[in-house]
């Protein structure tokens, strides 16, 4: 796969094309790893500080222009310029076939995501909080004109997608798919996390939804409704180990439901990567398995030590658009991240959202989960009933803000306005 892939990339027989909006420290990674290839190229990065990307561009050895012309933004790619605009009409006006989603946002992320849709072009993202909040209305609205969304490989769901992809095709069933993680702190707030930010030039949003669980929950939550696989408690299991295959060890695998379940393993000395626990179909292969090393059975652990975020992407983009399938979406829900309070929390607060002060994600079931606030649609509610530390969120307990995730949701209605915006129904 990976040689058909990587002549495609070095093709330079018409480029593929794609959008880019939003610039952080993922897609600038991903726009400079790019540059050595022919067959992949980036016209235009939508984003909404056009000036500061510019700048933060041209100081890292990227030609950059400000630009929202068309025809201008054609004449710069040709020259190895990247145009730079805060104009989001430009995702239905650039003739182009996908766009790559990478803001990290959840309300301007839907705006982004429908245009696109909207526009006739795939919708490939970076974003597993847009997926796990609104990915499964964005996938209902694709599926009818036929265009893919997909989250990629490099990001711990799509690596995961793969690793238990590969898996089934040496025979293995999968029983457990996770992720690894070194440390957790429920009540981590920014404050604490702005040095550890600091020192690794993330943003402290981003760190704190590391920290405190929440992007754990919403991965893991959008490998669950992809591969229809449940969780075993609210929250997940999460055992202690001090290696990776400790964890066959730890649960009860009598408890698993037959379809699977997704968790995690925390521990310091583990990778940052991801695994997943399997059993053999064919007896026959236990002395094989045996000889390679992966133990006694009858289950065994497979991992990656890694995920290399943005310079998987470019193989992704040429994987789902030349395969016209995803890598993983938001299909079918099976379970849901909720929000859940820091600290004590009362009426007329208003909350922060993923990665801030107020509240962190926690996965449930989604039959459990109905009447309980995702935590992707917390940011800007404001609190109207008191709520205790560890409280998990109701809808009731706080007003919504109006903005395009909640809308599409339908915990909000929309205007005539929005609704004039899209060329699809919204409710």
């Amino acid at each position: 796969m990976y040689d058909l892939i990587l002549k495609r990339l070095e093709s330079d027989k018409k480029p593929i094309e794609v959008i880019v909006t939003g610039l952080g420290f993922v897609s600038f990674g991903f726009i400079s790893s790019i540059r050595k290839f022919k067959g992949l190229r980036v016209p235009l990065v939508i984003t909404r500080r056009p000036e500061q990307a510019k700048t933060y561009l041209e100081d890292h050895g990227i030609r950059a222009k400000l630009e929202s012309r068309v025809n201008r933004i054609k004449d710069n790619v040709e020259k190895g310029i990247i145009s730079l605009s805060d104009d989001l009409t430009l995702i239905k006006d650039y003739p182009n076939k996908a766009v790559l989603e990478m803001t990290g946002t959840i309300a301007y992320g839907t705006q982004i995501a429908l245009k696109t849709i909207s526009a006739g072009k795939n919708l490939i993202t970076m974003n597993p909080e847009l997926q796990s909040t609104v990915g499964h209305e964005l996938w209902l609205l694709a599926k009818k004109r036929k265009l893919v969304v997909t989250d990629i490989i490099g990001d711990q769901p799509g690596s995961l997608s793969r690793l238990i992809n590969q898996a089934k095709t040496m025979g293995f069933r999968v029983i457990l798919a996770g992720n690894m993680k070194r440390f957790l702190n429920r009540h981590a707030t920014r404050e604490q996390m702005q040095p550890w930010a600091d020192d690794k030039g993330l943003s402290v949003t981003q760190t704190v939804s590391f920290t405190d669980g929440t992007k754990q929950s919403i991965e893991m939550n959008l490998v669950s409704n992809y591969f229809n696989m449940d969780i075993l408690e609210f929250g997940m299991h999460g055992p202690r180990v001090e290696k990776i295959d400790d964890v066959l060890n730890v649960f009860d695998w009598k408890k698993i439901p037959g379809r699977g379940i997704v968790d995690y393993a925390i521990g310091k000395n583990l990778f940052p990567g991801i695994f997943v626990v399997t059993e053999h179909t064919d007896p026959n292969q236990y002395k094989y398995l045996r000889y390679l090393g992966l133990g006694e059975g009858p289950r065994y652990v497979l991992f990656e030590p890694y995920h290399l975020c943005h310079l998987e992407v470019a193989g992704s983009i040429v994987k789902a658009l030349s395969s016209k399938k995803e890598i993983i979406n938001n299909t079918f829900p099976v379970t849901k991240t909720i929000a859940v309070a820091k600290h004590t929390l009362n009426p007329g607060q208003k909350l922060d959202g993923i990665g801030g002060n107020t509240v962190y994600g926690n996965i449930d079931k989604f039959e459990y989960a109905g009447d309980y606030l995702p935590v992707g649609l917390s940011q800007d509610a404001v609190v109207v009933n008191r709520l205790h530390q560890d409280q998990p969120i109701k809808i009731t307990d706080v007003e919504l803000p109006k903005n395009a995730a909640t809308i599409l949701t339908g915990y909000v209605k929309a205007g005539e306005e929005f609704k004039r915006s899209f060329d699809f129904p919204i409710a």
